[in-house]
C-alpha cells in the first residue's frame, strides 16, 4: 500500500507540472498516459505518439524530423513521447529522462541523450551512466534527477510505457501512431504523408 501511495503522489506531481493533461480519447487503447511528455500545442486536434528507446540509432534520427513535422503544422498537430527501452542499458537513459521530466526538461535533455548515443550507447557495452557528463550544460538539477531518477516511481513509469507497447504491439523503435493509427509503412515520408492527411480531416 505504502509504495502505491509514492507512485501515485509522483505521477500526480508530474501530472500537475503539465499545462494539459491528455484527453480520455488519446488514453484510448494505452496510447497516452496522464504523465506522458507532450511538445506542441495542447489544444492541437492531431497527435503523433512515439514510442521512444533513447538508445535506438533511428529514434536519433528520426528525433529532428519529427520536430520539423510539428512545428511545421505551427499549432496543429503535438507529439508525446512514451519510453520503451528495448535496448540494454537504456533503461537507465530512460529514467533520466523520466527524472527531467518531472523538472519540466523532457525534450532539451531527450536531446542531448539521443545525440550522444554513441559515446554511452554501445550495444555490447553500454555505459549509460555517462549520460551525467553530457547534461552539465543543461539546466538539469542532477543531484536532484539522480535521486528521482533511481526511485521506485520512476520504475512505475516505465513499467506502464512498457505495458502499454506490449498492449499495442510495439516491438521496435521508434513506433509511431498518429490520432490512433499506426504507422505500418516505417519511413520519415510515410509518417509525414500521414500526419498531413489527419491534419486535413481535422481542419478542414
Amino acid at each position: 500500500l505504502g509504495m502505491a501511495v509514492f507512485v501515485g503522489a509522483f505521477l500526480y506531481l508530474i501530472q500537475k507540472s503539465q499545462p494539459s493533461a491528455p484527453s480520455a480519447e488519446r488514453r484510448q487503447a494505452g496510447l497516452v498516459q496522464f504523465y506522458s511528455p507532450t511538445l506542441g500545442n495542447p489544444e492541437a486536434k492531431v497527435h503523433i505518439v512515439e514510442f521512444l528507446d533513447p538508445a535506438c540509432e533511428t529514434c536519433r534520427a528520426f528525433y529532428p524530423l519529427v520536430k520539423r513535422i510539428v512545428d511545421g503544422h505551427q499549432g496543429k498537430v503535438q507529439l508525446v513521447v512514451r519510453l520503451v527501452p528495448f535496448h540494454k542499458g537504456s533503461d537507465v537513459a530512460a529514467k533520466i529522462l523520466i527524472a527531467a521530466h518531472k523538472q519540466n526538461l523532457f525534450f532539451p535533455v531527450a536531446e542531448v541523450v539521443v545525440n550522444s548515443q554513441d559515446a554511452w550507447a554501445a550495444h555490447d557495452q553500454p555505459n549509460p551512466e555517462r549520460i551525467w557528463t553530457f547534461l552539465k550544460g543543461t539546466s538539469l538539477d542532477s543531484v536532484k534527477a539522480k535521486q528521482d531518477a533511481g526511485s521506485p516511481e520512476a520504475q512505475a513509469v516505465l513499467d506502464q510505457d512498457l505495458a502499454d507497447a506490449n498492449t499495442l504491439k510495439v516491438t521496435k523503435t521508434p513506433g509511431f501512431f498518429v490520432n490512433g493509427r499506426p504507422l505500418e509503412n516505417f519511413g520519415h515520408e510515410q509518417l509525414k504523408a500521414l500526419v498531413d492527411e489527419e491534419v486535413k480531416r481535422a481542419y478542414p
